[in-house]
């Protein structure tokens, strides 16, 4: 699509039929099914077919977590992608024109064979993030909702009450999964962290914001970060 050279998708095994595939801090999954596989994600370009097509020679179908632009940069090279309807209008206010897509609603489950997974709306982060509850492996992908890295939470889209509802959304099925697979930072996570982002997005939420920290170099002079334990975010300093 363009002459911009990405950095280096590079797959790794988690178990059979399931990888992380990293790129320069950012992290998609692929799990391979019994006549499909499923992408989770597609990072921030580059050639993310060619790697797929070295783990499975099954059809791909992708999904995506929300749409951030490190997380749908290779999306163009999967045909029609699963998303959230709620995320549509942030597809086209970041990224242009929305791709032809193949909506996905909460409770609907994509159901691979060896892997099934529950599609959850967990807004927020951005209006149409969801997450993926696989019961039987007892994992939850959730995209940039749940990190060890500050999770960011300024400019167009981000709504803090509506991620505070998310988190304990979480919170009430956390019996479900065992680890939470994030896509920045620390990989797993343990499903107690949940209560940590939940207390400091409470805080947050009333006006209680801890001393703000300084953000990387790179983002706007207004971000700061907001600490508490190991739970963070970037959010613009009033």
């Amino acid at each position: 699509m363009s002459n911009r050279t990405f950095p280096e998708y590079k797959p790794v095994q988690i178990s059979d039929g399931f990888w992380a595939i990293e790129q320069n801090g950012v992290r998609c999954w692929l799990f391979e099914g019994d006549d499909m596989a499923l992408l989770v994600d597609a990072g921030f370009g580059g050639d993310l077919k060619s790697v797929v097509q070295t783990l499975t020679d099954k059809p791909v179908q992708l999904i995506l977590t929300h749409a951030d632009m490190d997380h749908i940069g290779a999306a163009w090279q999967f045909g029609p992608v699963m998303m959230h309807p709620a995320e549509f209008s942030y597809y086209e206010m970041r990224n242009g024109r929305l791709p032809e897509t193949i909506p996905v609603w909460e409770g609907e489950t994509i159901d691979i064979g060896r892997y099934c997974f529950e599609i959850i709306l967990i807004s927020g982060h951005t209006p149409g993030s969801v997450a993926l509850l696989e019961k039987n492996h007892r994992f939850i992908i959730t995209g940039d909702t749940v990190g060890k890295e500050p999770v960011y939470m300024f400019g167009n889209g981000r709504n803090m009450p509506a991620y505070l509802a998310a988190i304990r959304k979480l919170k009430g099925i956390k019996s479900d999964f065992d680890v939470i697979l994030a896509s920045h930072g620390k990989m797993n996570i343990e499903p107690e962290f949940l209560t940590q982002l939940c207390l400091l997005a409470s805080e947050i939420c009333f006006g209680k914001l801890p001393q703000p920290q300084p953000a990387p170099a790179h983002m706007p002079e207004s971000v700061k970060v907001y600490k508490k334990g190991d739970a963070a975010f970037y959010l613009e300093s009033k």
